[in-house]
């Protein structure tokens, strides 16, 4: 795997921690990664604001401290950027919305709170879909997020800008959020990893709300190992947010290298795999699953009828949260939302209360039957979108044309209706070059259990090691 730019966190931090490496070479070589590679060479708009300043005073400070003895563990001098949802004192917090311009944070998220304590030197803020509200990855505003696998391709969202700069080697992590899939659908099309954490176990005060029973804070990152790094720091308890989960956290590495043996692994016979999905998607994740039970694990088939209702239990949740969330800014400042998400928030007003109870009713059945289903399993393996990478001029709206791209959430939306943990990982490309993205989803708070299977799988594959070959080295 070439370069410095493309090394995981858990590659990086064993050098910062003996003095091999310093915070500050890495966080310049970050830096010089960011113009080249997203201001320059590729356009690529992953960043609303770096904060190179701050990040390069952080880095001398973690230096100093580690060599005095003072290391506080992998997330160390590690550069880590946030989707511009997530509040950080002192900076602007938008929603890549010309609504919250001027929006300066008085605090900071706990998550943020959290990465400050762990020592990571968070690098700035990154781009995203107006308020999170669409899946696509574009943004008018705020310009639209180029895939760096290829550049006339959408990186999906809403945590676009995300996803680029992991994927491009500008970051080796970034925090993301996900209501229907956008922290599953964008790792899938860049070919990184992405976990949706267990609903209420990473908490959500400091970040802006979408959907608020569906909402989760999520990961971004080049390996599996490293989203569990992550979840060390990010998970547990916060009495500020009223959905977080009061209970014990585990070492999310411990057991991550056990492998699949004794273990088994679910595969739908219904929706995931049917006759509307991409044929080279579903080649890639069966492949990829017929790789497993030569390391000892067990693959049973389940029949899901009924999964299938999941996006549109989803979606019928989302319409009316969105707009309880925006009652009041779309009130005073309509004319400053873009058309489209003027349209789909408003359109919420018009929902009749009963509708959106009914929601919460199927959600409830629809639960009670994944729960069912899955007893026999220790883990759900699908692929992460239906449909190959499309292009930004396909997605791109215009009159009499909504713009491809709606299917993408119909399998990652099923699992933010049941707050399971979700993860996505690489396991293989289209003919086009393009990644395609496997999902690999347990039982809540089982976050340990689908780690170790994206772990095992990527230590049987390199798919996750491929770096976009359009990317130029600069390190």
């Amino acid at each position: 795997m070439p370069g410095l730019g493309y090394e995981s966190i858990t590659e990086l931090a064993p050098k910062i921690e003996s003095g091999e490496l310093s915070p500050v070479d890495l966080i310049e070589a970050s830096l010089a990664r960011i113009s080249q590679i997203d201001q320059r060479s590729q356009n690529l708009n992953a960043f609303l604001a770096v904060w190179s300043d701050q990040a390069l005073t952080e880095a001398r400070a973690a230096e100093k401290a580690i060599a005095s003895g003072n290391y506080l563990g992998p997330l160390h001098g590690i550069p880590v950027g946030l989707k511009d949802l997530i509040d950080v004192a002192g900076y602007e917090t938008t929603g890549g919305s010309k609504v919250l311009a001027g929006n300066v944070a008085k605090t900071d998220a706990t998550v943020v709170n959290r990465l400050k304590e762990a020592g990571a030197i968070l690098m700035g803020k990154l781009n995203l879909v107006e308020f999170a509200i669409g899946t696509t990855g574009l943004n008018p505003n705020t310009g639209d997020v180029k895939n760096p696998w290829d550049t006339t391709r959408i990186t999906a969202g809403s945590s676009s800008g995300s996803a680029a700069a992991v994927a491009s080697g500008m970051l080796p992590a970034a925090l993301g959020t996900d209501t229907g899939g956008s922290v599953r659908m964008p790792a899938s099309v860049c070919g990184i990893a992405g976990l949706k954490p267990t609903y209420g176990l990473v908490p959500r005060s400091g970040v802006l709300d979408l959907s608020w029973s569906m909402d989760h804070v999520g990961p971004m990152t080049r390996t599996t190992a490293d989203c569990a790094l992550m979840m060390n720091v990010l998970a547990g308890h916060d009495a500020s947010d009223p959905a977080s989960a009061d209970r014990t956290v585990p070492d999310f590495t411990s057991g991550i290298s056990d492998g699949v043996d004794g273990l088994k692994i679910g595969v739908p016979t219904d929706y995931f795999f049917d006759d509307s999905v991409d044929a080279e998607i579903i080649a890639a994740v069966r492949a990829a699953i017929e790789i497993l039970p030569a390391s000892g694990a067990e693959i049973i088939e389940l029949p899901m009828p009924w999964v299938d209702r999941g996006r549109a239990i989803n979606l019928g949740v989302i319409h009316s949260e969105v707009v309880a969330v925006h009652e009041k800014m779309i009130g005073e400042s309509a004319a400053l939302y873009t058309p489209a998400v003027r349209r789909r928030i408003q359109s919420g007003f018009n929902i009749p209360a009963i509708d959106y109870i009914r929601a919460q009713r199927a959600r409830q059945w629809f639960n009670q039957k994944m729960a069912e289903s899955m007893k026999l399993v220790d883990v759900l393996i699908t692929p992460s979108v239906p449909i190959q990478t499309p292009t930004i001029e396909d997605c791109t709206p215009s009159p009499g044309n909504a713009g491809a791209g709606g299917e993408l959430p119909m399998f990652t939306g099923v699992f933010n209706v049941t707050g399971q943990p979700s993860h996505s990982i690489p396991c293989g490309f289209t003919s086009g070059g393009m990644p395609i993205g496997m999902m690999i989803t347990g039982h809540p708070f089982d976050e340990s259990t689908v780690l170790r299977v994206g772990h095992a799988f990527e230590q049987l594959t390199d798919w996750h090691q491929r770096p976009p070959a359009d990317i130029p080295e600069i390190n």
